[in-house]
């Protein structure tokens, strides 16, 4: 008598386990992309936030002073960024009102990066 072997259907298949192991490899690929896209961002906008800070702390400081006294500041040079700089500009609208601005510069993953912040005051 002849034995017949019974073929078992219960498990995975091989293409099952492959297209299994595709589809998660391209979730873990797109998770992990997605996750050091946050982590440079993260700093980008820590980044500008320092700037914005920075620029803020000017205003502040010609928020104080005398409405003569805008011209001749020289605000100081804050080092909280990677080689930042800061300009300041004192523009006369008319005889009662400035316009102040100020620029903060930085170097950010070897791009130049700026902020801009301006402000008006009035006699």
């Amino acid at each position: 008598m002849l034995k017949k072997f019974a073929v078992k259907t219960d498990g995975f298949s091989l293409l099952g386990l492959m297209l299994a192991i595709a589809i998660s490899t391209v979730v873990i690929i797109g998770s992990l992309l997605t996750f050091i896209n946050c982590a440079f961002l993260n700093e980008t906008n820590n980044n500008l936030m320092i700037a914005a800070n920075d620029a803020q702390s000017i205003l502040e400081e010609v928020n104080a002073l005398t409405y003569t006294g805008i011209d001749t500041y020289t605000p100081a040079q804050l080092n909280n960024l990677d080689n930042e700089t800061i300009t300041f500009q004192v523009n006369n609208i008319d005889a009662k009102i400035k316009e102040v601005t100020v620029t903060v510069a930085w170097i950010e993953k070897g791009r130049n990066k700026n902020f801009l912040l301006s402000t008006r005051v009035a006699r």
